[in-house]
């Protein structure tokens, strides 16, 4: 556990992990969400994995729609998407758009992270898409919130763990890469604890009756990084490239 001061007269402390410094989550094949030791898990990959890497890293966007976390319409969302793949056909995702991939999906991204910590505030900032995730510390989600991309977060120390809970997210993105979708009723908790000196692990819980038949959990982890975070643009497209119409 670490104590951080802040100086100026009106000095405050506060305790909790530091997770200063540059973070990534690795190359692209070890990002999927990974699952729990036991217990409803993820959307896992059915292409198998490139040699040396674990079960279900790896390959495209080929989701696993036989997992029982789906709701049937969920579950059909995926199949589609994994057959479209299967066929070489464009999967149009977030990423294709210059959307914001929301939550939980940011947390597979494989680019730069870094986090700074207020006694008000913890601020994630995510390279790729060059936003900025505030998370309110020791406060309530407001009676009503308007659904959007991020959703509204407020955070807690628990000793050197930070937990994130987040509500509020529209339904426009996916959950993962595989185009899992959800509902505007999509719940997150998010533990993140700093396991050694170049590891973060973030523990998620995922609920929403709206799209799953369970609440379901899954893992990541983030390893320092030399930097630099650097500016990226993106510039966004709307067209959909197999029909030429722009998406909504």
């Amino acid at each position: 556990m670490s104590v951080v001061s802040f100086g100026t007269a009106a000095a405050q402390l506060y305790q909790g992990g530091d997770f200063s410094g540059l973070w990534t989550r690795g190359i692209a094949h070890y990002t999927d969400f990974r699952p729990p030791p036991s217990g409803p898990g993820p959307v896992m990959n059915l292409v198998p994995p490139p040699p040396g890497l674990p079960d279900g890293v790896g390959g495209r966007h080929q989701g696993d729609h036989t997992n029982p976390i789906l709701q049937p319409w969920a579950a059909d969302i995926v199949r589609e998407i994994a057959d479209a793949d299967a066929a070489g056909r464009p999967v149009i995702g977030p990423h294709s758009l210059c959307r914001p991939y929301g939550l939980p999906f940011i947390l597979r991204l494989n680019d730069i992270v870094q986090f700074l910590q207020t006694p008000e505030h913890v601020v994630i900032l995510y390279a790729e898409e060059m936003r900025a995730r505030i998370v309110y510390m020791n406060a309530s989600h407001p009676r009503d919130i308007a659904p959007n991309y991020y959703g509204h977060s407020v955070g807690h120390w628990d000793a050197d763990i930070l937990v994130v809970d987040t509500i509020g997210l529209d339904d426009i993105t996916w959950t993962d890469r595989h185009g899992t979708p959800h509902t505007e009723q999509l719940h997150i908790v998010e533990r993140y604890r700093q396991v050694d000196d170049s590891t973060i692990r973030v523990d998620l819980l995922v609920e929403d009756p709206g799209a799953f038949t369970t609440p379901w959990a899954a893992y990541v982890t983030y390893s320092t990084v030399g930097g630099p975070y650097i500016e990226q643009v993106c510039s966004e497209n709307n067209i959909d490239s197999l029909t030429g119409l722009e998406h909504p």
